[in-house]
């Protein structure tokens, strides 16, 4: 309770970093949007979901908009849901408007988040297994912490069978490979960088172009897919291998909107979200190995890790991450941690 109290009043300061035009925008188009959802006039429900990725990202367009066509036509278009990226709310401030109503969904990362909570980034240290998952309970505890912030859980896709690389502008030489580079990340990525000898530096996507180009940073940890959409490999010059770890998305809902729906409503949106789950490893997958010939083509190179630092990859990413999430929520995700290691889901 404690934990859940603290975690509300960090979320309520963080409002007032929001700008006054934008919530008062924003609030005007809630209150229409109230008036389309729960009026029994309506003919279709409209939602609007913020993005923590550019709206060209890979990321957007084969997760959120995917997610998206499959409700509006799961629905037979009765529900449909527009799109706002980061240049209207910024990633790491979305989760706020979010949970009071301002904006009806959110597609995220849990690492944009960890002012707020740790359990988003934590489920970073979980194998990827949309099903165990959801057998094991995991998904619903996820789910009932969520619910504490005003949110509704309704999918945790996964971005592939593995998660991450590095972008980098010099190959990788020697042990530790990163030593002496300032490498944009999240704090889902802190501990490896940190541990390879690299310095983190925090910076959302949009920023790590302009970046690379005027040497700020030497690279950029990220997931399998979206380099290319980016641009990055006009300014750096390597990808990493291997690739490590593993990393999810989340589909959020604020509650009191969601409670709001239909019955037939909201299974349509748990549905899809499940369905989701189930299929974006594979899907991307295919094309992270599409789009490295693509960045091959374009004149960048794989650079390989040292097999001392290669093996280590996976132990670091994931105890980074276990404990990013014990550091911000530790009774929340020590309890994720002790579902995790019961069904073998964790190293």
């Amino acid at each position: 309770m404690i934990t859940t109290i603290n975690a509300r009043k960090t979320m309520n300061r963080s409002l007032s970093r929001l700008s006054r035009s934008i919530l008062t925008v924003s609030a005007l188009s809630l209150s229409a949007l109230s008036l389309s959802v729960l009026s029994p006039d309506a003919q279709a429900t409209d939602l609007r979901m913020l993005s923590s990725y550019d709206l060209t990202s890979a990321y957007t367009r084969e997760v959120a908009q995917r997610y998206i066509d499959k409700v509006q036509g799961a629905s037979d278009g009765e529900v449909s849901i527009s799109l706002n990226g980061p240049d209207v709310v910024p990633p790491f401030e979305q989760l706020q408007p979010v949970s009071v109503g301002v904006f009806d969904l959110l597609y995220t990362h849990g690492a944009y988040h960890t002012n707020t909570t740790g359990v988003g980034a934590a489920m970073d240290g979980v194998f990827v297994d949309p099903a165990k998952t959801r057998e094991s309970g995991l998904w619903d505890f996820i789910d009932n912490h969520y619910n504490e912030l005003g949110l509704k859980l309704l999918a945790i896709p996964p971005l592939g069978s593995s998660g991450f690389q590095y972008v980098l502008k010099e190959p990788i030489e020697g042990s530790p490979g990163l030593e002496g580079r300032r490498l944009r990340g999240s704090p889902t990525y802190t501990n490896v960088t940190q541990g390879l000898g690299g310095t983190p530096v925090l910076m959302s996507s949009g920023d790590v172009y302009s970046s690379l180009d005027r040497n700020v940073i030497d690279g950029a940890a990220w997931g399998l897919n979206g380099v290319e959409d980016l641009g990055w490999h006009e300014v750096a010059g390597y990808f990493s291998k291997p690739t490590f770890g593993q990393t999810y998305t989340y589909l959020l809902m604020n509650l009191d909107t969601f409670n709001g729906l239909s019955e037939q409503e909201q299974s349509v949106l748990l549905a899809q979200g499940e369905a989701l789950e189930s299929e974006i490893a594979g899907v991307l997958d295919e094309l992270a190995v599409e789009e490295w010939a693509r960045l091959r083509e374009l004149g960048m190179h794989e650079t390989e890790f040292a097999p001392e630092d290669a093996e280590r990859l996976d132990e670091l990413v994931t105890e980074g991450i276990w404990q990013l999430g014990l550091d911000k929520s530790p009774e929340a995700v020590a309890k994720m941690r002790e579902i995790a290691e019961s069904n073998d889901m964790t190293p």
